[in-house]
């Protein structure tokens, strides 16, 4: 019997991974939810044969999204926290103001997207899998919003599972939770160019600490087809092509540029007095003071756990492929 797996997202790095994997797998069909199904990604997948459907988590009207679920056997949902975050904060910016309050408008848009997505997935009679994107909470998991310091982000992924958890018995037995790791192209790991050959990484993340990243445009797919397809529901896995320090970061980068580059320790307070946001910097404090990805997270596995891991590029592998100037050069006005 063929399956049917929903992708919601499916026009994002993650779940433009999770789709087309999905669509190369034998005894699978895939059904991308989007809100804009005439975008250049959207007619992408459905030309590599996804069909493609319409529908906005934030609508208080469900009708759309039932019907985007009807029928699935799997769902993948991904939500974007940054894409409310940044345009708030930059008005409050403009306007003189803290940019802190975009972190609650942000956290109050994704979170009734997450509710909107778990409360109909829940009156789905076919579904098996229920596969949720998120991060770990900095404060120990909370549906109250007051407990949050200074960094909604986080929260607002993890609200979900706790939402479904606590609240949505019916889909609570078939949730199953992946946390991507640090984009490859993640700022922490790309430097600044300081003159003639010369390039710094400004880091936050103390040297010895663990940053692992993943390609989240190759690597989602495959790790959340093996929590669709290998792992019992309930599996929490903590998702990572790589896992270095930033320390070894900047040798690969010496490595395979040739180029000459150093670290420069700088605190997050720094940052912030710099200009920087404590919504993107309070993760950094908590990685530097628990290294999670190293010592390991309460209730979740590592890749190396999955039955039947990936395989994946390390991050020296990637990086050879990188355009890095590029990169650099984009940097350049952060």
């Amino acid at each position: 019997m063929t399956k049917l797996i929903v992708v919601v997202g499916a026009t994002g790095k993650q779940g433009g991974s999770v789709a087309r994997t999905f669509l190369g797998l034998p005894g699978w069909r895939v059904r991308a939810v989007t809100r804009n199904p005439e975008s250049n990604a959207a007619l992408s997948l459905k030309d590599a044969g996804a069909e493609v459907v319409q529908a906005d988590l934030h609508n208080d009207d469900l009708t759309a999204l039932k019907a985007a679920f009807d029928g699935a056997h799997a769902i993948f949902v991904n939500t974007d926290f940054w894409e409310t975050y940044r345009p708030a904060a930059a008005a409050l910016i403009m306007a003189g103001k803290d940019a802190g309050p975009a972190g609650r408008q942000a956290f109050d848009y994704e979170t009734a997207c997450r509710k909107h997505a778990a409360d109909v997935a829940a009156t789905i009679p076919t579904l098996e899998k229920f596969v949720l994107s998120s991060l770990t909470s900095l404060v120990g998991g909370s549906l109250d919003p007051s407990k949050f310091t200074q960094s909604f982000h986080p929260e607002s992924k993890n609200w979900g599972v706790d939402y479904i958890e606590q609240h949505v018995p019916a889909l609570a037995p078939k949730l199953s939770v992946i946390v991507p790791a640090a984009y490859n192209t993640n700022r922490l790991v790309i430097p600044k160019k300081m003159g003639d050959n010369m390039y710094t990484f400004f880091s936050p993340v103390h040297p010895h600490i663990h940053v692992p990243t993943i390609d989240p445009e190759t690597g989602m797919g495959p790790f959340v087809r093996c929590l669709v397809e290998d792992e019992p529901a309930g599996t929490k896995l903590l998702a990572y092509d790589s896992n270095q320090t930033i320390a070894e970061a900047v040798e690969v980068f010496k490595r395979v540029t040739g180029k000459n580059a150093s670290m420069v320790p700088v605190s997050t307070t720094q940052m912030v007095a710099a200009g920087a946001s404590w919504e993107m910097l309070r993760v950094v404090d908590y990685i530097n003071e628990h290294d999670m990805y190293e010592t390991g997270e309460p209730g979740y596995i590592k890749p190396s756990q999955l039955t039947s891991p990936p395989v994946r590029p390390s991050f020296e592998e990637w990086a050879k492929t990188f355009d890095w100037d590029k990169a650099i050069e984009e940097n350049a006005g952060r």
